[in-house]
């Protein structure tokens, strides 16, 4: 009769709080990649913590983010805006009111806001390490550590959201010790972002450095 209780109270605490499926490596991986290859446009909201591994200084960031494939993409904050259409980069500082203009490159340690944002690295060795609830939303968080010995992230978690497939927690610590985490909110996808969002115009009284 005791177990009996306990095996109910069980099967009750699982339907009150929601049990969530043991998913492999495998199946997340590939779910979040077919997520992400069904994703031509996006948009979102992002909070970054940053905490520096020498000084233990912490700062705070909100900023938003908007990427079209392939490779153009837009990252404000108060502190920067960080635009490219894929050939070319414009990094502004309004602080220091003035904009950097490079060529855009990317190789395979490149990290850019879509993948860090919304697609799952794949440059990593995954491990799954459980799942959690964050109100209403089931997490599967993931631990990526990179393949390439030289890289300068040591090691990131990940929590993606089951069901949609969408990475909406990162947390990053580079070869310096600093510690970075990225929480995304309201993600719109495939919501037709016109091409003219990857295109940078400074501010009058800017001062321009181009380095091409």
């Amino acid at each position: 009769m005791k177990r009996l209780l306990v095996t109910l109270l069980m099967c009750l605490a699982a339907i009150a709080f929601g049990q969530q499926k043991e998913w492999t490596v495998k199946e997340v991986s590939e779910k979040v990649q077919r997520r992400y290859e069904a994703i031509h446009d996006a948009t979102a909201r992002f909070t970054q913590h940053v905490k520096f591994g020498f000084s233990q200084i912490e700062q705070n960031f909100v900023g938003t983010l908007t990427m079209k494939k392939p490779n153009k993409y837009r990252v404000e904050s108060e502190h920067q805006t960080f635009v490219t259409d894929g050939s070319t980069v414009w990094a502004y500082s309004p602080i220091n009111k003035q904009v950097l203009i490079d060529r855009y490159k990317e190789n395979e340690n490149t990290l850019s806001p879509e993948q860090f944002l919304l697609n799952l690295p794949t440059n990593y060795y995954a491990t799954l390490l459980g799942g959690e609830r964050s109100g209403e939303t089931a997490l599967i968080t993931l631990k990526l550590v990179p393949k390439d010995d030289q890289s300068f992230v040591k090691s990131m978690k990940v929590w993606i959201e089951e069901g949609t497939w969408i990475v909406r927690k990162v947390e990053m610590v580079d070869v310096n010790d600093t510690e970075k985490t990225y929480t995304v909110q309201d993600v719109r996808m495939n919501t037709n972002v016109k091409d003219s969002v990857f295109a940078f115009t400074p501010p009058p009284g800017t001062e321009v450095v181009d380095l091409r």
